[in-house]
């Protein structure tokens, strides 16, 4: 694009920027998640979260960081209130240096009690996108799965 005006930079940033579909995206299906998410007192990123520490049982949170590409501040936060919930404990590592997490059986029971209730969003995504976007959305973003 040569010497182009502020108008069409503008009709072209706003017709074509992936990012921005990609946000907006981001928020329908958020949305989605944390509405079946609600009578749990849950969100999908605290789902994520909790997810994520039953699979890599004893995570490092600075490795959850990387993992989840998450702002280390957003991760202390989330981890606070989940530990005050007593979803999660956190303990020495194996080699005492830094700490090391793990659901606590309250944790474990609520990702249980949360798998229904995911299921239905995703089947509501499904249905929002339509079943075949949805299916190629998931192998466009596999290469982006945390775990």
């Amino acid at each position: 694009m040569k010497h182009a005006g502020w108008r069409q930079v503008g009709r072209r940033i706003a017709s074509e920027c992936l990012a921005i579909r990609v946000r907006r995206l981001g928020r329908v299906i958020t949305r989605i998640y944390d509405t079946a998410l609600t009578p749990y007192g849950i969100g999908i990123a605290q789902v994520n979260l909790l997810a994520a520490i039953a699979v890599a049982r004893g995570v490092r949170p600075t490795d959850l960081t990387q993992v989840l590409d998450v702002e280390k501040s957003t991760l202390s936060r989330d981890l606070k209130r989940m530990e005050e919930l007593g979803w999660v404990r956190s303990g020495r590592t194996a080699r005492g240096r830094g700490r090391s997490l793990t659901l606590t059986p309250a944790g474990e029971r609520l990702l249980v009690q949360v798998g229904p209730p995911w299921e239905q969003a995703q089947q509501m995504a499904a249905a929002e996108l339509g079943k075949q976007p949805f299916e190629q959305l998931r192998k466009l973003l596999s290469p982006f799965a945390p775990l």
